[in-house]
Formats: C-alpha cells, structure tokens, sequence
C-alpha cells in the first residue's frame, strides 16, 4: 500500500471523505489496519491533525485495538489539547493497557497545577 499523495488528505474531511480517500487509493473498502497504518505513518511526519482524525475513525471501527487509541491520545497532547489526550489515556487504562497510568498521573498533576495558577492569577486581578 502506497499512499504517495498525503498531501490530498485534509484534516477537515468528514467520515465519508476519509473512507472515500482510503477507497480510492486501495480499490477496496478500507479496513482498521489499513487507517491504523496511515495514521501512523501522518503521526511519524509530525501530521498530528491528520492523525487524529484517522485515529477517531479508526477507534469506531471492528478491530480497533488499544495501541490507536493510545496513538489518539499522543496526537491530542501533541496538539496541545491536553484534556482530551487524558481522556484518551484513562479509557486506555480503563481497557487494560497499563502502560498509560504514569501518563495519566502526570498529565492529571499538570492540569491540577494549571487550574491553580488560572486562580491565582483571577485572585490578583481582583
């Protein structure tokens, strides 16, 4: 599977573009393996937004496995959108990948730490 033009894949593009792109490229319907693997391979080039919309794709789909919603959670953080990318992890842990759980606790003690520093900053402006 050679996808050469990556380029034509927007992050904009609605559910029914994306398996239509996929379509076009595989002469066939497109499986998860197949949007785990470009998802991938956008999340390597540092396309984190084109990640994430394959990867929320991807997560609805029969044979998703844990590992893209993991992948889903990383384009999230990367995109600066740190709730979502906790949400994300806890459902991974949730669902039995373990590996998460620093992550999960870190990024609850940065956002913990965030929340203050929003109220301090409202209690010296008043």
């Amino acid at each position: 599977m050679d996808f050469t033009d990556y380029e034509s894949f927007r992050p904009n593009m609605s559910r029914e573009e994306i398996f239509d792109w996929f379509q076009r490229r595989l002469n066939r319907p497109p499986e998860a393996y197949d949007i785990y693997k470009v998802a991938k391979d956008f999340y390597q080039l540092g396309a984190y937004s084109r990640a994430l919309v394959c990867l929320q794709q991807y997560i609805t789909l029969p044979g998703a496995s844990i590992p893209g919603r993991h992948l889903l959670g990383y384009c999230f953080l990367n995109l600066g959108e740190i709730e979502k990318a906790l949400r994300e992890f806890k459902k991974c842990v949730k669902e039995g990948y373990h590996d998460d759980w620093q992550l999960v606790v870190e990024l609850t003690m940065e956002m913990e730490s965030k929340r203050r520093r929003e109220q301090d900053m409202g209690a010296i402006q008043v």
